[in-house]
């Protein structure tokens, strides 16, 4: 199964995260088939950059999102024009 989640990139207390498509089964900081954009929560404002169009596509063709990218996905569909 086919999961859209967060995976965490940077250095020791600054941390910014891709938001991927992997396999459920391989851990968060694995291998993954697709990179659909990153989240840094550290600037202000938060940076977020997400292809929207993709990750519906995955989720209509089976996959699932985890709660955090769930919300990102609901925050970048509202920010778009």
């Amino acid at each position: 199964m086919l999961k859209i989640r967060l995976r965490r990139a940077g250095s020791r207390s600054k941390p910014f995260y891709r938001i991927v498509l992997s396999d459920s089964k391989n851990r968060p900081g694995g291998e993954f088939v697709e990179n659909l954009g990153h989240y840094d929560p550290k600037t202000d404002p938060v940076t977020l950059n997400l292809d929207v169009a993709r990750a519906e596509a995955w989720i209509k063709k089976g996959a699932s999102a985890s709660d955090t990218v769930r919300k990102l996905l609901e925050r970048a569909r509202v920010a778009q024009p």
